[in-house]
């Protein structure tokens, strides 16, 4: 039954990185769902998440397009959603506090592997153009959420990152300097999928 259905070591892991990026908690009923949802350009990546989480769902990835208004444009997306299990109430109260995804309190007990860190940068994290500074899109926390990140990630990894602006903005950048980015894209290669790497290829 899918009620009783519990979450793999790797399922666990692979959640905890995708809800620090892209991916959503909705509450159906009593029970909570996943929803992962990407541009279709990134389906090899939704593919990926979908093969993990597999025993989860009941439907296949589907394909949609919609009209974004704001840049007057149609996008053309991917998604997929697990079933609604009493498993994933625990990590939406989490991390849905108040109906609106925050970051917890208590990160550091929670984003402790590497597979958790890759997973939260393919969603959300990618190389600066001009150099080989990393930045993961941290906008839609607040300034005290993204500090908590940072010192989790100095915590749990030995990582030290720093808060960038970005126009109106700020998210978390790991600098090239004292090879702070050589150092995070060494930990999280292993976990990277092969559609992924343009994303941490630094040059020499």
């Amino acid at each position: 039954m899918g009620s009783r259905r519990i979450l793999t070591l790797e399922q666990k892991r692979v959640l905890i990185g995708t809800l620090l990026g892209d991916a959503t908690l909705e509450l159906n009923g009593r029970f909570t769902r996943l929803r992962v949802d990407h541009s279709v350009k990134q389906d090899k990546y939704v593919k990926w998440q979908y093969k993990i989480f597999h025993n989860l769902t009941t439907g296949g990835i589907k394909y949609f397009s919609q009209f974004d208004e704001r840049r007057n444009k149609r996008d053309f997306r991917c998604k997929f959603d697990t079933m609604s299990l009493p498993i994933l109430n625990e990590f939406r109260s989490l991390f849905y506090p108040n109906g609106k995804k925050r970051i917890p309190k208590n990160i550091c007990e929670i984003l402790k592997d590497p597979l958790s860190l890759a997973v939260w940068f393919m969603d959300d994290g990618y190389k600066r153009n001009d150099c080989n500074a990393l930045r993961i899109s941290t906008d839609s926390f607040t300034i005290k959420e993204q500090q908590l990140l940072l010192s989790c990630i100095e915590k749990n990894f030995g990582i030290i990152g720093k808060l960038h602006r970005k126009g109106a903005n700020w998210n978390i950048y790991i600098p090239s300097t004292n090879l702070q980015a050589n150092k995070f894209c060494n930990l999280v290669k292993p976990y990277i999928i092969s559609s992924m790497r343009y994303k941490i290829l630094l040059t020499p």
